[in-house]
């Protein structure tokens, strides 16, 4: 069981790390899953992380798909903000010099 926040992921919006902001990515990526995903373990999902608030948690099957859904269909900075959720390595909110 690993627990992901959709409401409040931290992504960096840049390759060197130096903006890093919190954004919303529940309706986005729930999208992604109900788009492409096959059968209703896919639908199921997309509803849950939709609906989801804070830090919720997810099945080692549910983060196997939410994993291979993002590699597959979204962009590098938001595989990297969810493997750093996944791996629970925060980072804070900053601009870098």
């Amino acid at each position: 069981m690993k627990k992901i926040n959709f409401e409040k992921m931290l992504i960096a919006t840049d390759v060197a790390r130096k903006h890093c902001e919190n954004k919303d990515c529940r309706e986005d990526f729930a999208n992604v899953l109900y788009r492409n995903g096959n059968g209703i373990a896919s639908h199921a999902l997309a509803m849950k992380i939709y609906n989801s608030s804070e830090e919720t948690e997810y099945t080692d099957e549910e983060v196997t798909l939410i994993q291979e859904y993002a590699n597959a269909f979204c962009k590098p900075f938001f595989i990297d903000a969810l493997n750093r959720a996944i791996a629970n390595q925060p980072e804070e909110v900053t601009d870098k010099q």
